[in-house]
């Protein structure tokens, strides 16, 4: 049985050439599965095991169906598999780039990389959006979304060098590639402080309860609050690049920022709902970067939709504002002299009422 890989050493020599191989991707109009069938098959009809991605000890594609010969495309010349495509922007940047270690590797080798869709809604589209974004972490080949089987004349299939979880440190040769690549060319250009906020994402966005609250209090504290889907990825990366102070709660900008920051800033990672990610966050900036990331949890409850039974991406995390004041301000993040007060009663149920009222659906707190 495969297993996940091992990233502490070296992966330099984890890279499977195979002459004729298949790549295939998932089926047209399926949906959205967990677990995709997809990946590569070798000339043999062997499935290739360094085309598995892997995510907290479960592979995120498996082993494929034979395609009918007649659906099978050619695409001549020497390529690179790099995984699946991923449409949503965390899992792009933490397992659609965790191959690119070996572009610089595979240098003068080979004519570009290819993907699979994570799954085939407008996979040309999803290319698209990325495709600026690969470039800057220094992609500089061409760069396909295969759509169909393929058949490659010849493909490089490396190890995967990056992902979720225990794999968030990545290994020596990917973060070797991404600190001497991500944003080289991108000019620093923006504000000193910043809070990374998630106030301004579509209603289905789970977030900090109250967050415009935390908003208030950090711009009297002289941070520019900072909404990173309103801009270029060029411009998101100017952004980070330029903060010598970082407040976020765990989300996918930080992992952004964890590619393309530096040594000299301070960090501060916000936990908005149960499970730790405060502590995955400050993993990878400190393998990466070596920044020690001030960790923070102050959560006092999950709200979540009346419909779902644990806390998720979408639900929201009531967190203790004092206890937020007091991290922050021994972390050097804040010189406040007045402690922010937690929510009373009737604050918490204003906020939960227009919660309700903006997403369509009641919340209720979780009970483990």
């Amino acid at each position: 049985m495969p297993t996940q890989p091992i990233l502490g050493p070296s992966i330099a020599d984890q890279i499977t050439r195979v002459s004729g191989g298949l790549v295939i991707p998932p089926p047209k109009g399926d949906q959205n599965r967990s677990v995709q069938k997809s990946g590569v098959i070798d000339a043999d009809g062997q499935f290739v095991e360094r085309s598995i991605t892997w995510r907290n000890g479960t592979q995120v594609n498996v082993e494929p169906p034979m395609p009918d010969p007649a659906t099978i495309t050619e695409l001549p010349g020497a390529w690179m598999y790099a995984g699946p495509l991923f449409g949503h922007f965390g899992h792009f940047l933490v397992e659609s780039i965790s191959r690119l270690w070996a572009v610089g590797q595979l240098k003068g080798q080979i004519e570009g990389i290819v993907f699979t869709p994570k799954f085939q809604n407008r996979p040309q589209h999803i290319l698209s959006v990325y495709q600026p974004m690969l470039e800057s972490l220094g992609v500089d080949v061409k760069i396909l979304n295969l759509e169909d089987p393929t058949r490659v004349e010849t493909l490089y299939v490396p190890q995967q060098g990056f992902g979720m979880f225990e794999m968030i440190e990545g290994a020596p040769e990917f973060r070797d590639f991404i600190n001497a690549n991500a944003g080289r060319n991108v000019v620093a250009d923006g504000p000193e402080k910043i809070y990374i906020s998630r106030s301004a994402l579509p209603p289905a966005r789970g977030s900090l309860l109250g967050e415009k609250q935390l908003e208030a209090y950090l711009e009297a504290e002289g941070y520019t609050i900072y909404h990173p889907q309103k801009d270029s990825f060029e411009k998101q990366m100017a952004t980070y690049k330029a903060a010598r102070y970082v407040i976020s709660v765990d989300g996918s900008p930080l992992h952004m920022t964890g590619l393309v920051g530096d040594s000299g800033q301070k960090v501060a990672c916000i936990a908005r709902r149960a499970g730790d990610l405060d502590e995955i966050f400050a993993r990878q900036f400190k393998a990466f970067k070596n920044v020690d990331v001030v960790t923070i949890s102050a959560l006092v409850q999950d709200w979540i939709p009346e419909n779902d039974n644990r806390p998720s991406r979408v639900s929201f995390g009531e967190v203790d504002f004092g206890v937020l004041y007091d991290k922050l301000k021994a972390g050097g993040f804040i010189t406040g002299t007045e402690r922010w007060a937690p929510f009373d009663d009737d604050s918490r149920a204003d906020l939960l009422s227009e919660l309700a009222t903006n997403q369509k659906v009641g919340f209720k707190a979780y009970v483990k």
